[in-house]
């Protein structure tokens, strides 16, 4: 029997639609008619995140120099494929994801093709869905209400399937560093903890912590990328 919408894992899926070239993003999708996927994104630091978008039918580094062109922050290829490759920027502002998830939401899908973006987001039912529609759309005025209906909630974007076999090639360490991290609720929405608290319940430095995360984070990030992407094909069809 399917499981009826009135349960807790139902909730309510609100999709936005972006044009702006303002979003390096967007605007790479339609200059170079490829498709611009975010993976991923996570925390760095108290103030930044790490995204990590993958590029399909252009070279990675037109994305990397859009991103550095416009000031938009740091940028940077983590690999090449036959017709792309997995870009990582450093964000701070202005940033879809963040603006959904700080608000309550579950970011699903951030995508571009040929330069129509879309933003998709989970909202719980303990959520508001209208107080997230109108803060986004406040804060993303160039930003449209696409669709919004009820479904079954899916694994988000701020999280890993098939733990598993993504983590056999972390160190002892970087397993300890990540696990520390998750269950501190460093990776929560709002976060629960800091680098600083993290770093002295493991007994470490500040950057020490970040070295071992952030290699932790591109190792995960990497075996993710290796692994069709389930999800984005279907939304595109919904």
């Amino acid at each position: 029997m399917s499981r009826q919408l009135g349960d807790s894992r139902a909730v309510t899926r609100v999709e936005f639609a972006l044009s702006d070239g303002s979003y390096p993003f967007v605007s790479v999708s339609e200059a170079e008619s490829c498709s611009v996927i975010l993976e991923k994104c996570l925390p760095q630091t108290d103030d930044t995140y790490a995204e990590f978008f993958s590029v399909g039918g252009a070279h990675p580094s037109r994305l990397v120099e859009r991103i550095e062109d416009g000031n938009g922050g740091e940028a940077r290829v983590l690999e090449r494929t036959n017709d792309g490759g997995l870009v990582e920027i450093d964000v701070r502002d202005n940033c879809p994801v963040v603006s959904l998830a700080d608000v309550g939401a579950v970011p699903q899908t951030v995508r571009s093709v040929d330069g129509q973006g879309t933003v998709v987001a989970d909202v719980p039912r303990q959520t508001e869905t209208a107080a997230v529609i109108e803060s986004f759309l406040a804060a993303h005025s160039e930003a449209e209400l696409a669709a919004k209906k009820q479904r079954e909630s899916i694994a988000p974007l701020f999280g890993f399937k098939n733990y598993a076999s993504h983590t056999e090639s972390l160190t002892d360490r970087q397993r300890e560093v990540l696990v520390t991290a998750h269950e501190a609720g460093y990776y929560s929405w709002p976060r629960e903890a800091t680098a600083a608290d993290l770093a002295a319940l493991l007994d470490i430095s500040e950057p020490t912590l970040h070295k071992h995360l952030r290699a932790a984070e591109q190792k995960l990030v990497t075996a993710m990328f290796a692994c069709p992407h389930e999800e984005l094909a279907a939304d595109g069809d919904s």
